[in-house]
């Protein structure tokens, strides 16, 4: 009985039933499709007042595992996924022409991108750090002997 309940669970797995009703009541469907009358039994001892509701979503997962829960065909799988190669970026499958093409140019933009700044900083530790302009103002800008504290007495 377990090994048709689950049987029934993996089949399940195959439809959408997964996607509308919650684990429990998935197991349940199956459970009464193997027994229906140990599952009715224990749906009487768990949830005695909502039975119509319950009995209803109950037969929906099950008409929908039987209806849906098969395998498909392996030879519309394969014709499927040769059909998605053939949809596939080149640039984003590694090995091929277009993504090393794609890695290149990637490599050469950092590659600039690194000259550049290596570039822009010898300009500076050649010269002055603070610029030209601090160092050019005349040493007579700042008073020294500004003691604003003394007047507020």
């Amino acid at each position: 009985m377990y090994d048709t309940a689950l049987n029934h669970v993996r089949a399940s797995r195959l439809t959408d039933a997964e996607l509308i009703y919650t684990p429990s009541q998935i197991a349940l469907a199956a459970f009464s499709l193997a027994w229906p009358e140990i599952a009715w039994q224990w749906a009487v001892a768990k949830e005695p007042a909502d039975l119509n509701s319950l009995s209803q979503v109950n037969e929906d997962i099950k008409l929908m595992i039987i209806s849906c829960g098969r395998a498909p065909n392996i030879e519309s799988v394969r014709e499927v996924d040769r059909r998605l190669k053939l949809c596939k970026n080149p640039e984003k499958v590694i090995g091929s022409k277009a993504y090393m093409a794609r890695k290149q140019e990637e490599d050469r933009k950092v590659e600039e991108k690194r000259n550049k700044k290596v570039g822009s900083q010898k300009g500076i530790d050649e010269s002055d750090p603070f610029g030209i302009e601090l160092s050019q103002r005349p040493s007579g800008l700042v008073d020294y002997d500004d003691d604003d504290d003394d007047d507020a007495c």
